[in-house]
């Protein structure tokens, strides 16, 4: 992927592995289900117990739009970034 205009937004997420198996499978299904999934950029290493997803947004809006509307913002081990386009390394594979 090449870096292009715009901002990206790094959502960091481990699921905790403490709660019972519907907890896991219905926040697997929100992102299965989840409008984001046409933004994705990139994708870190798969983990199963958490991992890193990068979208690339048009401006500040719809960063805080992708933040705020994602499966992961009532688990407590999310967490957030904003990223201009000349502070991530983006290789292609």
């Amino acid at each position: 992927m090449k870096k292009s205009g715009g901002i990206f937004v790094k959502i960091n997420y481990k699921i905790d592995t403490n709660s019972d198996a519907r907890a896991k499978d219905r926040k697997v299904n929100d992102i299965k289900n989840s409008i984001y999934n046409k933004y994705l950029a990139c994708a870190g290493t798969l983990n199963k117990n958490g991992g890193t997803i990068i979208f690339q947004a048009k401006d500040l809006t719809e960063a805080e739009e992708i933040i705020s509307s994602n499966p992961f913002i009532n688990n407590k081990f999310y967490s957030y970034e904003i990223l201009s386009k000349n502070s991530i390394a983006l290789t292609s594979i």
